[in-house]
């Protein structure tokens, strides 16, 4: 597989009489792209913001961020299966609108809160908050149930994403990022798989491959290519601080420094995919057959990462365990569960086998917010009143701030 990611920054978006992108301006005809992802009149309103690097803005309820992109080829969809005709991602050209996020709030029981801090001391918990954020908050009236405001909501997110890639067609790209593992490589190097955790555990709590939930999944191999190019879909809206939203999948860290390190520290053999089951037998299940598959890869080692936490610990130590049964080393990624003075026991479950374990953060750790001008994504939180005003939280609630892929603004130190 063959893929360029072309690259358009966005340096300023703005709401104008025409959507368009000029230099690194993003202008949003706001009432038009309000048609577009409403066109089925599911919404009674939809409201659309934008929040920009700096500003004393909070997004709350936030459920899901997409980045703004389109295939060069017309007849091919950046997020394919996911209310579009079935195609491989992986391959061609992907205009991507970097410096720039589509997001969908939504207050709706079954949502947990996600808050992103523009400015002030919040703003280091995400890495959306260096970004241009496009907040959508889609309104409706009607009583519907979980799963049809969620296919709805996410139906729209789809479509702004959509709708904003297009304003780079015809367009030349700033930079073009190329991926391709089809070269032979030279010198032996130690062959490395990823064995990519997803959260599908049923309504609001879902996550979507090629536009298929992956609740049945058994584990599936991928071509690293695949995961940047849009097969990966979040619907999961639960525990903010630990969510893999779309915009991550899309840009994951680890299979972007897992390419750039091929053939030349090692040989990245592919992305193994494996749903968090809620049995035990189907965890068990999940984890030898994610570790034969990387066997079968030829794995000198893999790399693990979750999402959510509590019981979706013990994924990661069958896995570790299945993995060293077939003589494969491994690590992983994994937040803590510790109490807010970070002493108390941090995983529900582990292994003596798990000797290579990096953290990314602490959920317990407790935050002082400042009051903000501006409030978007709702009114309040639970026992926050008015959450424009200032008030303390847990990481818990702070949308990706332990995100378990590493994507984050923080690093580690040792003393």
């Amino acid at each position: 597989m063959n893929l360029e990611l072309c690259d358009f920054p966005v340096k300023e978006v703005r709401f104008g009489a025409r959507t368009e992108l000029s230099g690194a301006v993003l202008t949003i005809d706001r009432e038009e792209m309000a048609r577009r992802v409403n066109d089925d009149q599911f919404f009674s309103e939809v409201r659309i913001n934008v929040v920009r690097p700096g500003e004393s803005a909070r997004i709350i309820n936030v459920m899901d961020v997409m980045q703004p992109r389109i295939k060069e080829d017309a007849g091919l969809n950046p997020y394919p299966g996911v209310f579009s005709p079935m195609s491989l991602a992986g391959s061609g050209r992907t205009h991507v609108l970097e410096g720039v996020s589509v997001m969908q709030t939504g207050n709706r029981q079954g949502i947990q809160e996600g808050i992103i801090d523009m400015s002030g001391p919040g703003a280091q918990y995400s890495l959306f908050s260096a970004l241009h954020n496009v907040v959508l908050n889609c309104v409706t009236e009607r009583e519907v149930s979980n799963v049809e405001f969620d296919k709805a909501t996410r139906k729209a997110l789809v479509a702004a994403a959509l709708y904003l890639g297009e304003t780079t067609r015809g367009m030349q790209p700033e930079k073009i990022r190329h991926f391709c593992m089809d070269a032979p490589i030279e010198t032996p190097l130690k062959k490395i798989v990823y064995i990519y955790y997803l959260q599908s555990q049923g309504p609001l709590r879902s996550t979507f491959v090629y536009g298929e939930n992956v609740t049945a999944l058994l584990p599936t191999l991928l071509h690293p290519n695949e995961v940047l190019d849009g097969a990966i879909v979040s619907a999961n809206y639960i525990i903010a601080c630990q969510k893999n939203p779309t915009y991550l999948h899309l840009n994951n860290p680890v299979v972007l420094e897992l390419c750039a390190n091929h053939g030349k520290t090692l040989e990245f053999a592919g992305v193994v995919i494996a749903n968090e089951h809620s049995t035990l037998f189907e965890k068990k299940r999940t984890a030898e057959f994610a570790a034969k598959l990387a066997r079968q890869l030829g794995a000198h080692g893999v790399i693990m990462t979750q999402e959510g936490g509590g019981h979706a610990d013990s994924d990661l130590m069958f896995c570790t365990q299945a993995c060293a049964a077939q003589g494969i080393a491994s690590v992983m990624l994994i937040n803590e569960l510790a109490g807010p003075e970070g002493d108390q026991p941090s995983l529900v479950d582990t292994t003596p086998l798990a000797k290579h374990v990096i953290s990314t953060g602490n959920n317990d750790q407790v935050v002082v917010l400042p009051p903000v001008s501006t409030l978007l994504g709702g009114a309040s939180l639970l026992n926050v009143p008015d959450a424009s005003q200032s008030f303390k939280t847990a990481l818990g609630r702070m949308y990706t701030a332990t995100n378990q892929l590493g994507a984050y603004r923080l690093q580690a130190a040792a003393f």
